[in-house]
């Protein structure tokens, strides 16, 4: 195995492991929060088990997509691998909606029937808030850490996902505390409804940032400029390695680049040096474009029209 297959071995583990980590620490969240919610009475942890609930379920919908894409596409074709990451962020992004409209829903119907927060379930809650805190805060900096080096929107969409949790525990933890300390007052009973639509409209952020970034990326499209100057520029390297260019072919398909070279070699070059050439050029660009794959075709007519020599 050459260092570039190793290298995206170990990427993938990587990515399969911290999205483990995340399902596992998001199954005990939803057992923790509904635990609380059963034994208490609070709009805020109702809404927030919700919540939690539909991120448990996103993180697993990421894992899944992480984990299908590691086995590869199995002798099929695989242009279609790179989408699943942008699909499962658009889903991802899709369960947040959800996740919204049951927070303002049940948000309304306590504020026109507001109570003070009570129960067992509310010191659980707020013992689980801060564990929480500081527990989403190290995953979203590992994930962001993460998707910066492998230009992944997956973990992208998860560091923003355990980024908007880790503010979400640190608000309700203050809510509640407000509403425990503040309970002799009557108009302490709306925050927490109120502290609800708070915790809506990030997700509502969140929401919106995943569309805008995986729609976009789920169409096929050609490679940046800067990148086709750069195979541009390896093929001017080799310029006297081979006799004719007849075609390059590039699109991104999600994170992943797929660049298909045509090229023509002096009939009499052996077969070994044909590789070698070949072999070069191929690693050089997948070094520089990072999640490329770089195919080089032996060629003898122009792709699209006879050749013209």
């Amino acid at each position: 195995m050459d260092q570039a297959a190793s290298q995206a071995v170990a990427g993938g583990s990587a990515r399969e492991r911290t999205a483990r980590q995340a399902v596992l620490m998001g199954f005990a969240d939803v057992a923790i929060t509904l635990t609380a919610m059963l034994a208490a009475r609070s709009a805020v942890i109702l809404a927030d088990f919700c919540k939690t609930f539909l991120e448990f379920a996103a993180v697993f919908l990421s894992w899944w997509a992480i984990r299908r894409m590691a086995r590869g596409p199995g002798g099929g074709f695989d242009y279609g691998l790179g989408k699943m990451e942008n699909l499962a962020s658009l889903i991802v992004g899709m369960l947040m909606a959800v996740c919204l409209l049951i927070i303002v829903g049940n948000a309304v119907r306590n504020f026109l029937h507001p109570a003070h927060v009570a129960g067992i379930g509310v010191q659980i809650s707020l013992a689980a808030q801060a564990v929480y805190a500081a527990i989403n805060g190290v995953v979203a900096r590992r994930s962001r850490r993460a998707a910066r080096a492998e230009n992944s929107p997956l973990l992208e969409a998860q560091a923003r996902l355990h980024f908007t949790r880790a503010a979400a525990n640190v608000f309700i933890l203050l809510s509640l505390g407000l509403s425990l300390v503040l309970a002799r007052y009557d108009w302490v009973r709306y925050v927490d409804p109120a502290a609800s639509l708070v915790i809506a409209g990030s997700i509502l952020l969140a929401a919106l940032g995943i569309f805008s970034t995986s729609v976009g990326d789920l169409l096929d499209r050609t490679l940046e400029e800067s990148d086709q100057l750069l195979i541009l520029r390896e093929l001017a390297r080799h310029f006297d390695d081979y006799r004719f260019l007849h075609g390059i072919r590039s699109r991104r398909a999600g994170a992943e680049a797929y660049v298909d070279i045509f090229l023509e070699f002096d009939p009499e070059k052996k077969a070994g040096e044909i590789q070698a050439v070949a072999a070069s050029l191929r690693h050089r660009i997948e070094s520089q474009i990072p999640r490329s794959h770089v195919a080089i075709g032996l060629s003898t007519e122009p792709l699209g029209s006879p050749r013209d020599r």
